[in-house]
């Protein structure tokens, strides 16, 4: 099982983004949300997509009973919503973001 966890931010409130597990669209997340899936037993890759923007991919190996937790997020808060274009544009692939939760 995973967990993907969004903060509520000011940017894309009002968008879902895509969360595309194995080149897969598993479902959609809003801004504040937190949700859980079911995954198999084995290694997947995850990511997040809005548009033709994306996040960094991220590799990890799941268990059978134990859940996976994910933060996730846009990369245009404080100083960088003024460099909204050049990540629009260039670092497409940076536009958003998914870390995993360690305890």
């Amino acid at each position: 099982m995973i967990k993907i966890n969004r903060p509520c931010e000011y940017t894309d409130i009002f968008r879902e983004y895509k969360i595309i597990l194995d080149d897969e669209e598993i479902g959609k997340i809003k801004s504040g949300e937190s949700k859980r899936f079911q995954v198999s037993q084995g290694e997947h890759t995850i990511y997040l997509k809005i548009g033709y923007c994306m996040s960094n991919k991220i590799k990890f190996y799941a268990i059978k009973d134990r859940c996976i937790e994910f933060d996730c997020g846009n990369s245009m808060e404080g100083w960088r919503t003024f460099m909204a274009f050049i990540y629009m544009t260039f670092l497409q692939n940076k536009y958003l973001w998914i870390n995993r939760v360690y305890e």
